[in-house]
């Protein structure tokens, strides 16, 4: 990360966030606020911003540049590329800028929140804070990752916070603003550090390329921009990387599609597009097992699909046609992008990096289905003595289900109905059965009887979870013996899902639904 340390911004006018330079330069040229709140995912500069800040406060020229100070001053801040008349940038040439930036001034303390959180540590600073500054105007505190406080530290910081010493200046840092306790945020001057734009990443790129004279076209920072993903240190980290391979060479889009897989993930989302339009969910396996034998980032694979069928998805809505690549429906679009969305954030915890964008495929492919009608019910299946055809279900799980929420609903508006004494101790009254499945008429547990059984089973749990519908085709039926059924899955991450005690339950009360007698599951693992 050595050039994302070299070329941090060092004046307001060189942060690349437009809103945030905007925001600091209105603030900071009237009354400066005692407490800054600085929020945003990592990598968008907020500590820099803080130590810019923090030079403009304490900056020993400040009062100079605006046109009263001597003529060798001014000529310093132009040949460092700064305007002689610009009153709020700090100079970055006296001593309390320099030794800012090099993060030796004694005035200017940045605490690390995540490795001193205690309360001790907030108390003595609470006592230190009162003492004037050696040499500075103000004493800056830049507080990072502020959200690890306790609670008892963010208590004895609100105090200082209510009532801080005119010398005091606290600059607050954090990707999650949502941990940190309100009181302390109303407190505080909240400035939002947005993902960066490519035109933002694109100049901080540039700065970068200029001044180490890097040799890399236009549409190889633009790739860079897009593999940032709205970071400017992650994309820094990029160029980093690729100017070390690429040597004294030219850095081209070629170069980066070789080692980040660029173009190649391009033609598989169109492939993929293809394959959802056309529901072949075994060519769908295939690309996303070439992607993982590729070594391509599954993650990166499944963002760049995301912003395409979003694209695809506005292009439907405003019924633009001639911009449409797909034939998939906006109700196809709203349910890929539903379960795209999900399995993203299932990837955080999945065993296999691939397993969710493959869950997704499976889902979408049996979406289909009507929830409230089985078609194993509809189909003739063969059971050995003769032809037995299952008539279509009275009620099935889905709408019986819909029957219990409505009554809920109403008993919430209105009250439940007081039932008589006299029927209190009445036995429950019976729902009618599931009529989805029949065993044959000798009573034999045929072939097919169990397909359509498992079929019928996937179908309906999808309605409580579609995650573990998609465990279940990926498992099979080991013994069932009309009480016990026996389900072998060939991966632990399998077994521990369907092992889940409530997954189980609501599993086990569908079998005795669709049998008509009370069923008991066990998972196993299948045998090398």
């Amino acid at each position: 990360m050595v050039f994302y340390r070299k070329y941090r911004p060092q004046t307001i006018d060189e942060l690349d966030s437009t809103s945030v330079r905007e925001t600091l330069t209105s603030v900071l040229a009237k009354n400066i606020p005692h407490a800054f709140f600085f929020t945003g995912p990592k990598g968008l500069g907020k500590t820099s911003a803080a130590r810019i800040v923090a030079k403009v406060v304490n900056c020993e020229n400040s009062n100079k540049r605006q046109g009263t100070g001597n003529k060798k001053e001014s000529k310093k801040h132009v040949a460092s590329g700064m305007s002689p008349v610009t009153s709020i940038e700090p100079c970055n040439i006296c001593d309390q800028c320099v030794s800012i930036t090099n993060g030796t001034n004694l005035d200017v303390l940045e605490i690390d929140a995540a490795s001193n959180r205690g309360i001790d540590e907030i108390r003595d600073l609470k006592e230190k804070i009162r003492l004037a500054p050696l040499k500075a105007k103000k004493k800056v505190y830049i507080i990072d990752e502020v959200h690890m406080l306790t609670t008892e530290s963010f208590n004895a910081l609100l105090k200082t916070l209510e009532e801080p010493p005119e010398h005091a200046m606290f600059m607050l840092c954090t990707t999650e603003p949502h941990k940190v306790p309100q009181t302390i945020h109303s407190r505080c001057y909240h400035v939002a550090f947005q993902r960066a734009t490519e035109e933002e990443l694109l100049r901080s790129f540039s700065r970068i390329v200029e001044k180490e004279k890097i040799q890399i076209d236009k549409k190889a920072l633009q790739a860079i921009a897009k593999l940032a993903d709205g970071g400017f240190r992650d994309g820094t980290k990029i160029l980093e990387e690729l100017v070390a391979i690429a040597s004294s060479q030219p850095i081209t889009t070629a170069m980066i599609d070789e080692k980040y897989r660029m173009v190649s993930v391009e033609g598989f989302i169109d492939e993929m597009i293809e394959v959802f339009a056309k529901n072949e969910t075994k060519k769908g396996m295939k690309i996303i097992d070439t992607l993982v034998q590729q070594n391509i980032d599954i993650k990166y694979f499944l963002t760049e699909l995301l912003q395409k069928l979003h694209e695809e998805l506005l292009i439907k809505i405003t019924q633009d046609t001639k911009k449409s690549q797909t034939s998939l429906s906006i109700v196809d679009l709203r349910l890929l992008l539903d379960l795209l969305a999900k399995a993203y954030e299932d990837m955080k915890y999945a065993v296999l990096p691939q397993l969710p964008l493959e869950l997704a495929l499976l889902d979408f492919a049996e979406a289909d289905v009507d929830a409230d009608t089985v078609t194993v019910a509809k189909e003739e299946v063969s059971l050995g003595n003769g032809a037995y055809t299952a008539k279509a279900a009275e009620k099935t799980v889905t709408t019986l289900r819909k029957e219990v929420g409505n009554i809920a609903k109403v008993n919430a508006l209105y009250g439940e109905a007081e039932k008589p004494m006299e029927k209190k101790n009445d036995a429950p009254l019976h729902t009618p059965p599931v009529s989805l499945l029949h065993y044959s008429q000798n009573g034999e547990i045929t072939k097919e009887w169990m397909d359509g059984f498992w079929k019928t089973l996937i179908v309906e749990i999808k309605s409580y979870n579609h995650t573990i519908a998609g465990v279940l085709r990926g498992c099979m039926i080991k013994s069932y013996d009309r009480k016990n059924l026996i389900i072998e899955t060939a991966y632990t991450f399998h077994k521990e899902k369907l092992d889940d005690t409530n997954t189980k339950d609501a599993l086990e009360r569908l079998c005795t639904t669709l049998v008509g007698n009370p069923i008991q599951i066990s998972v196993v693992l299948k045998s090398a």
